[in-house]
């Protein structure tokens, strides 16, 4: 090796071609090398032991709470009620007990005191009188029911809780008040009578066996539909009745040698002349118009010598019936008309048997300051009325009906001799008595259907007649009227 060849070369045994950069180890380094930082050693995962098996968390038992003895101030003590606080709360507690008791002891008095009702003319039925108490009524329990009803029917001041509570009612919007509905035009409409088939099949039967049991008698039925019957739609959303024409329908077709008087389609020719006052607003009867209307018809069936029509007259615009009463309300009013049929005399004897009275017009004026104005028709309803007149006929008529025939026996008059008129809800006689005391021609029964359908009096008062029991009138000519007659004329 020559000595021009550096050190490097001499040290390196590699060939030549592969030349290194000088370091000179005495010497520093460019760029300076930084010294190195201490390699970090890797980290290892956490590694989590594994949580030991969860022990019962035993807490020992909470010691008892120490009352804290220190208050930031006393409590008040209770503050006593002064002498005059004390005295108003007894006087007050005072008055209010003894106007209990006095209450209590007022209404028990009036209630010992009262004399029992018989009727209720609000409600227009019959109320509950005092049971008789026996050991078989206390043993089925049938007498503490029947009490229980007589407390409620004869409570002294009646009539005004049950108008009061009406009141209460109809400010809720209540459109129903017992049986009555306030229908959209305002009147008031009494509720259809549920149909009870097998009691109107037994009370037409006691009829039909009536009928022919006496077949010299010219008969007829007049049924008359109440007011739901032509004013269904008036009546509440969602309140549903029986078909009233139906029910007609089918009576009709059950009675036997009778003439059915068709009131229905008389009432309906009336709606088609514009006549729409067939009902009261705040009665369940009907108009004395209605009645005049189904007349005439009974009188061409029976062929009567209708002498032109009758002449009405109104005796009071201030008529509030028994849907007024049982409702609450105060505000409606009815016409009340009477008609005098043309032809009629005006001289009647009416005779009151069981009252013991008798009197010269069919109308009693009285009754028209009184609640019911209604009952200014015959003053009102009893078990037997004998009516005579002076016309010039021989037909005797017996009339069986209810309330709605009232008004129209004024219009009978002039056709009858005699009229004897019938209640069977107030009658406890037998009419085998009256059967033989008076030659019937004719045999009418009048009632309206809710009437008709809950009556269970008028077929126990039929079978009370004695099979064949009345004979044909003899004709006779010139009859001439009762001569113990009193001559009264009716004003007019």
């Amino acid at each position: 090796m020559s000595e021009s060849m550096n050190w490097n070369e001499k040290m390196d045994p590699r060939p030549p071609q592969y030349p290194q950069r000088p370091t000179q180890p005495n010497y520093p380094q460019w760029p300076p090398i930084r010294p190195q930082q201490p390699i970090r050693p890797p980290e290892t995962p956490n590694r989590v032991p594994t949580r030991p098996p969860e022990v019962p968390n035993r807490i020992p038992a909470r010691p008892p709470e120490v009352p804290n003895r220190t208050q930031a101030r006393p409590p008040e003590p209770p503050r006593r009620a002064t002498a005059g606080q004390y005295f108003r709360t007894t006087v007050m507690c005072s008055i209010i007990t003894a106007a209990f008791c006095t209450f209590l002891v007022v209404f028990q008095v009036l209630f010992l005191i009262t004399p029992d009702k018989d009727v209720s003319e609000n409600e227009n039925r019959m109320l509950q009188k005092y049971p008789k108490l026996s050991i078989s009524s206390l043993a089925d329990g049938s007498y503490m029911k029947t009490f229980e009803t007589y407390l409620t029917d004869q409570f002294p001041g009646r009539d005004g809780f049950v108008s009061f509570k009406s009141r209460m009612s109809e400010l809720t919007g209540s459109r129903k008040q017992q049986n009555v509905y306030r229908a959209k035009n305002g009147a008031l409409l009494e509720e259809q009578t549920p149909l009870d088939a097998d009691l109107l099949a037994d009370t037409l039967g006691a009829v039909n066996d009536f009928v022919q049991a006496n077949p010299a008698l010219n008969s007829a039925f007049l049924l008359s539909p109440n007011a739901t019957c032509f004013y269904a739609d008036e009546l509440p959303y969602g309140v549903k009745q029986e078909n009233q024409r139906e029910i007609l329908n089918n009576c009709a077709a059950q009675l036997k040698g009778v003439t059915w008087v068709n009131a229905a389609a008389a009432l309906d020719r009336l709606l088609e002349e514009d006549v729409y006052d067939l009902f009261y607003l705040t009665d369940h009867h009907w108009t004395t118009r209605a009645a005049y209307a189904c007349f005439k018809v009974l009188a061409a069936q029976w062929k009567l010598d209708a002498k032109g029509s009758g002449v009405f007259f109104p005796v009071t615009d201030s008529f509030s019936g028994t849907l007024a009463s049982a409702y609450g309300d105060r505000v409606l009013h009815d016409t009340i008309e009477i008609c005098i049929p043309k032809g009629s005399s005006g001289t009647y004897i009416v005779d009151y048997p069981s009252q013991g009275t008798k009197t010269g017009t069919l109308f009693d004026e009285s009754k028209l300051n009184q609640k019911n104005q209604y009952e200014v028709f015959l003053g009102g309803n009893f078990d037997k009325v004998v009516i005579t007149t002076t016309a010039e006929t021989e037909n005797v008529l017996l009339l069986l009906k209810d309330s709605y025939a009232n008004c129209l026996i004024p219009m009978l008059t002039p056709y009858f001799s005699t009229i004897v008129v019938i209640d069977p809800r107030y009658y406890n006689g037998s009419l085998t008595d009256v059967l033989s005391e008076f030659d019937f021609t004719h045999l009418l029964f009048l009632y309206n259907l809710n009437t008709f359908l809950a009556d269970t009096s008028l077929a126990p008062v039929l079978r009370t007649a004695a099979p064949a029991s009345a004979a044909p009138a003899a004709p006779q000519e010139d009859a001439q009227p009762a001569e113990d007659a009193a001559a009264v004329t009716d004003p007019q």
